[in-house]
Order: structure tokens, then C-alpha cells, then sequence
């Protein structure tokens, strides 16, 4: 027979993200798209660049 956990007091920022969401410093992306990498998604993967906010692929035989 299982029983119940003894109640335990949660981390005073758990409730919060619960009904709220978590802040935008805590906040981490997850499956970015578009090329794009990076815990908030503001990089670009290798042989891409940034350009007017897209992640653009790199021109066959420029550097980068």
C-alpha cells in the first residue's frame, strides 16, 4: 500500500511560475527554430548569420 508524501513546504518562486509563468530573466527557450540556438534563442547555429532579425545560411565558400 502507497501512501501520501509528508507535505513539504515548495520553493516560494514554484507557486509563482505555476500562475504566472517564469520571469523573462529565468525564462529558457526550448526547440528553437528558424536556425536559430541559444537559451533564448538569439544565436545563430554554425554556417548561419544574423540578418534583419533571421538566421540566414552563409554563402557556399565565404568564411563564417
Amino acid at each position: 500500500v502507497l501512501s501520501h508524501p509528508a507535505p513539504r513546504p515548495a520553493a516560494p518562486q514554484i507557486p509563482t511560475w505555476v500562475s504566472e509563468g517564469p520571469s523573462e530573466e529565468t525564462a529558457v527557450c526550448v526547440n528553437c527554430q528558424n536556425n536559430s540556438v541559444g537559451e533564448r534563442c538569439d544565436g545563430c547555429r554554425p554556417g548561419f548569420f544574423l540578418l534583419d532579425g533571421a538566421c540566414t545560411r552563409c554563402a557556399r565558400g565565404s568564411p563564417g
